[in-house]
């Protein structure tokens, strides 16, 4: 039985209030540091591959752990956060300042709204989600640690509840509902069993704590 690890990255600048220039570029606070040499401090289980995003503050999350297990190779997947607001919104700007433009994506609610240049739709996301989930089905190897982000954990988590629906305007809706009462903290681990093309079974999630 395959078991794969979906890891939340440690708190970022962006998490800790401050301003940041772009969305994939963003490093980690200082607390952020602290609990990635937590994350490769405390880890016991064994493994045969670690999977990061394209967004530099997972990897900086991976560093302590790939440290702890130097043999294992490290890939990288689409598992990046959703970037439902063009890049170019995210200069000098904290999250607290594009709170109105992300609520403004919300309510419209379609599915194929693209907010600008370097920013994707909803249905891409969910569409890169499943490829990347179908992609972790594939692998050779059977214990997978995949340091990703909060909206891409909730899409996994949602989609095991939902595995054929479209991906409507509804579904959006309803999703981004799940999202707000969904709470996913930095460092939180959610492992899942995974058995061929039947949806993942979630075992007990664990918080990562910083002595």
């Amino acid at each position: 039985m395959k078991t794969i690890w979906f890891i939340r990255h440690a708190e970022s600048l962006s998490n800790a209030g401050f301003p940041t220039d772009t969305p994939h570029a963003i490093g980690l606070s200082e607390k952020g540091l602290a609990q990635a040499e937590a994350l490769g401090a405390q880890w016991r289980e064994e493994l045969d591959l670690i999977v990061v995003s394209r967004y530099s503050r997972t990897a900086y999350t991976a560093v302590p752990l790939c440290r702890r297990h130097p043999q294992v190779p490290v890939v990288e997947l689409p598992v990046h956060e959703l970037t439902f607001l063009a890049p170019g919104r995210y200069i000098g700007t904290t999250e607290t300042t594009r709170r109105e433009p992300a609520r403004q994506y919300w309510e419209r609610c379609d599915p194929d709204f693209c907010d600008g240049e370097g920013a994707e739709t909803f249905r891409h996301f969910c569409e890169r989600v499943d490829a990347s989930l179908q992609a972790l089905r594939e692998f050779e190897e059977q214990r997978i640690a995949v340091v990703c982000h909060a909206y891409v954990i909730k899409a996994i988590l949602w989609r095991q509840m939902h595995p054929e629906a479209e991906f409507t305007a509804e579904y959006m809706r309803e999703y981004f509902a799940f999202h707000l009462n969904c709470v996913v903290p930095n460092v939180m681990v959610y492992p899942f069993e995974c058995d061929g093309d039947a949806p993942l079974f979630m075992k007990t999630p664990f918080q990562i704590e910083v002595g």
